[in-house]
């Protein structure tokens, strides 16, 4: 290469040029002088077997950006979930750009939930829920646009106990009503609440009251007692009553109930004609008897 002195350098000269064969990808870079730079000037690559992924990545000077420029990404094998997000000039922005989404393992359930413009909503939108450990019960209810209402939509009021007139037996201030469908026991209990709105099946906690419901189901039954669903569940050994009533009382039939499962089973009456209780698969059809509080 000849040498130019450098008081008759000018900047513009032409760059001798390394033959092909000659070159090994690690030849310095000729700079052009900061006077000459307009920042429109090609980037000069590093060949891609000098590549390693932590070269720092060239920039478009501030003057020259145009807010289109394509985002240079971070190689797959060098991300690891923190980097800064990358963000579209707000007046190249759309509303319809893809979220950029924290990876699995780096989340922790309180980053700010990415929010779509408001001329883009259109009601649909899934709702983005707070994870469980992070509830604290104080959190506004998201509520369904007026024009997307069914009227299928769960309340978020609470029940209110309203005056239902009973159609069966009165004990203590409850309501007890025998139902000779035979359904399923979570069907039972569905048809229970359609009753009032604080109705279940019935628990039995004194032998004065599973009395006075085995009369209610022999009369129901036309003197012909059925198997009937109470609101009694078996797991592990372990009897509960649905309504959250403590297990005081019991009149198992002898040998029960002897189950060995993890699953549910429910419990029932009138095995063999008897007012013995048996546990039997929830999914068996039976009667049922429902109660709920009544009006003093």
């Amino acid at each position: 290469m000849r040498f130019i002195p450098d008081g008759f350098r000018q900047g513009t000269e032409t760059v001798m040029s390394i033959p092909e064969g000659f070159r090994q990808g690690t030849e310095p870079m000729r700079f052009i002088p900061d006077g000459f730079r307009q920042g429109t000037e090609p980037i000069r690559s590093i060949p891609e077997g000098f590549r390693q992924g932590t070269e720092p990545i060239p920039t478009i000077p501030e003057g020259f950006r145009q807010g289109a420029e394509p985002i240079r990404s971070i190689p797959e094998g060098f991300r690891q979930g923190t980097e800064p997000i990358r963000t579209i000039p707000e007046g190249f922005r759309q509303g319809t750009e893809p979220i950029w989404s924290i990876p699995e393992g780096f989340r922790q359930g309180t980053e700010p939930i990415r929010t779509i413009p408001e001329g883009f909503r259109q009601g649909t939108e899934p709702i983005r829920t707070i994870p469980e450990g992070f509830r604290q019960g104080t959190e506004p209810i998201r509520k369904i646009p007026e024009g997307f209402r069914q009227g299928t939509e769960p309340s978020t009021s609470k029940l209110q106990k309203k005056t239902v007139a009973c159609k069966g037996e009165v004990v203590d201030g409850n309501c007890y009503e025998f139902n000779p469908t035979r359904l399923a026991f979570r069907d039972a209990q569905a048809l229970c609440r359609s009753l009032a709105p604080n109705a279940e099946l019935a628990s039995v906690t004194t032998a004065d009251l599973h009395s006075r419901l085995v009369y209610l189901v022999t009369e129901g039954g036309k003197s012909n007692p059925v198997l009937t669903w109470l609101g009694g569940t078996v797991k592990n050994e372990r009897a509960s009553w649905v309504d959250g009533s403590e297990w005081h009382y019991s009149d198992w039939m002898p040998g029960h109930p002897n189950i060995h499962t993890d699953k549910p089973v429910c419990v029932e009456m009138f095995k063999m004609d008897e007012s013995w209780w048996t546990a039997a698969d929830c999914e068996l059809k039976r009667a049922s008897v429902c109660s709920y509080q009544i009006a003093a």
